[in-house]
């Protein structure tokens, strides 16, 4: 950890982006001093006490395939002006791989105290940012400020409340939450070539782990306890092979799934082979978190780790002729470390290849891999010495098969026929299903996608119906059925998980029909505006004149608010807060530009139960 320091200026740039990891710290004064028979004065500094804090780092959803970019500091600072920098070096971050998790970002030991506001150093300088149209064509982009100019390296302060101060006390982990929102913190210009993304971050930030999402932990082996059914790892968030992130113990049960050295396992037994392994194997968890730590539904160890011991790419396949396999969204990841992220991927299959896949109890084949497939494939590259090739020869690799996730209108309740929106996230136009087929009459047709749900049970399903999907794609010529489901969820429209995001380009000063302390009527009328409903496509959504942003019963939601020239943003949890904030705003002049929030969507009351928004204003002579 760096020594503590007195606060100097820095210069703020007024748009600020995605970064978030909030590694948090604080000092203490400790006391120290000794007796004896002879009075004497003690020279020895007080040792302060110490704390451990958990971080992590996620966002929420945006129109992006990529979004990498590197942060350079993360310092938490005290109203004295005393500043703690934790972040040991230079982090990449790619954004938009945790759109659907949380990740472990470090585990820190840092001086005990109390710190309210959190800066964070992002540069852009090489980002490497692709957008998605609403074809699902991918374009890269440039990302510039919101006067036009190419981003470079700035600076962004997150203000806390008083309630949500980062304290770290001796003995007792904290934890702490960073979401980059990257819908509310982006506005994308497809009239330019190459497509602008203008930056105005909006983040936010709660002192807990979350725990209605996913969390990921990556690193190497630290240890195992088989008696209490906990590993702990070394921690190594994102693509890091080395560093000091602290270490960090997750727990396992019988239902935990296990793939380790390309080898399925569950329960004891798995967790008897990660015992087995040397200190320092690769490892990557999943699942969800219960007080200050993990219970893993699914570990990887050793070679099951992508970047272990091989080259891989990382996608869904989009086509298949013969053995050799289309990949679109293919992310590259090099053995020596690096990383490239390409469009579009080829991938070798052979004799030799090993199918396998974590919690995929059925015997696996290249067969099994067919158009629509979530996939990583070990390798080797075709061009060792390029990093710009595209194919991955895994002739003699490995491909791990990962569970699909459909949404799609029943076309046909039984056997259950769907009309596909979207398969792991992409429009059908992307996949091309010729060969899905016993013969060219049966292959995949997304219009009349066939389902099977073998002994699940479907009451009450029917024509019309939203539903989503989780499962395995059949095989690779033997459709029908086109895919094996493991659950079918009918998607109800009265409470479904939502995003909305209204964008004023010149600012208003009337956005509300009306504003209280627990409720928000938003007036769309002259608002660019989305309603993104999870799992529920755009077409099945009727378009809004206005929305009604309420404040949750019981738990306490978390706000941002952001005025443009400013480097700060200032964070409420209380909803009446909230609304004084907004309200004042208004009345000094400023204009509202954008809203990005978050929570439970109920169609027919046209009301978002919003537990997490962004708002940001435009000063009075700066509108426009």
């Amino acid at each position: 950890m760096k020594a503590i320091r007195s606060k100097t200026a820095r210069t703020a740039v007024t748009t600020v982006l995605p970064t978030l990891i909030l590694l948090v710290a604080a000092l203490l004064h400790g006391c120290g001093g000794a007796t004896s028979s002879a009075p004497t004065a003690d020279t020895t500094p007080p040792v302060a006490e110490q704390g451990d804090l958990i971080i992590t780092v996620t966002d929420a959803p945006g129109d992006f395939a990529n979004y990498t970019v590197d942060v350079l500091q993360l310092s938490l600072q005290r109203a004295n002006g005393d500043v703690v920098e934790t972040l040991p070096f230079t982090t990449r971050i790619d954004f938009s791989e945790l759109t659907e998790v949380s990740e472990f970002l470090t585990i820190a030991t840092v001086p005990a105290g109390s710190y309210d506001a959190v800066v964070l150093t992002l540069d852009y300088s090489n980002a490497e940012i692709i957008v998605q149209d609403e074809n699902g064509t991918e374009h890269t982009a440039t990302a510039i400020d919101t006067n036009g100019a190419p981003l470079g390296i700035f600076d962004v302060r997150l203000e806390l409340t008083t309630t949500d101060t980062i304290r770290i006390a001796a003995g007792r982990p904290a934890a702490f939450s960073l979401d980059f929102d990257l819908d509310a913190s982006n506005e994308i210009d497809f009239s330019t070539a190459p497509p602008g993304v203008v930056v105005d971050a909006v983040l936010l930030a709660t002192p807990e782990l979350e725990t209605d999402r996913e969390h990921r932990a990556r690193g190497v082996l630290a240890d195992v306890n088989e008696a209490d059914s906990e590993i702990t790892l070394k921690v190594r968030p994102f693509h890091y092979r080395s560093g000091n992130f602290g270490r960090f113990t997750l727990a396992v049960d019988e239902q935990t799934r296990y793939e380790v050295d390309g080898v399925g396992l569950a329960g004891a037994e798995g967790l008897r082979a990660v015992a087995a392994l040397a200190e320092n194997t690769p490892i990557v968890a999943g699942g969800n978190v219960r007080g200050m730590s993990m219970l893993a539904d699914t570990v990887l160890a050793g070679s099951s780790v992508p970047w272990a011991d091989a080259d891989v790419v990382r996608g869904v396949v989009t086509g298949r002729a013969g053995d050799t396999l289309e990949v679109r969204g293919a992310r590259f990841e090099f053995r020596d470390g690096s990383r490239i992220y390409r469009g579009t991927g080829t991938v070798l299959l052979g004799p030799g290849t090993k199918v396998t896949g974590p919690g995929i109890d059925t015997p696996l084949t290249t067969q099994s891999i067919s158009v629509g497939q979530r996939i990583v494939a070990f390798g080797e590259l075709a061009d060792a010495g390029s990093q710009d090739t595209k194919t991955l020869d895994v002739s003699d690799g490995r491909v791990s098969l990962r569970f699909n996730q459909l949404t799609a209108a029943v076309v046909d309740a039984e056997p259950l026929a769907v009309d596909l929106y979207w398969l792991n996230g992409r429009r059908p136009a992307s996949f091309d299903f010729t060969g899905t087929g016993v013969d060219t009459m049966m292959d995949a047709d997304p219009d009349y996608y066939e389902i099977d749900t073998g002994a699940l049970t479907l009451d009450g399903l029917e024509s019309g119906d939203l539903v989503k999907v989780r499962g395995l794609v059949s095989e690779f010529g033997s459709a029908p059925a086109d895919f094996d489901s493991r659950t079918v969820i009918d998607v109800a429209l009265d409470s479904r998980t939502a995003a909305f995001k209204a964008i004023w380009p010149e600012g208003t000063q009337l956005p509300f029909h009306s504003i209280s302390a627990t409720q928000i009527d938003v007036d769309l009328s002259a608002a660019r505006e989305v309603l993104a409903v999870h799992g529920v496509p755009l077409e099945f959504l009727t378009p809004l004149a206005n929305i009604l942003l309420t404040a949750p019963d019981i738990r306490r939601g978390i706000y941002a608010v952001k005025v443009r020239g400013s480097d700060e943003i200032h964070l409420f949890r209380d909803f009446a807060d909230l609304a004084d904030e907004l309200t004042r705003q208004l009345n000094d002049g400023a204009s509202l530009r954008h809203i990005a929030a978050h929570g439970r969507y109920n169609a027919g009351s046209n009301e978002l139960t919003s537990i997490r928004a962004g708002f940001v204003f435009t000063k009075a002579n700066e509108a426009g």
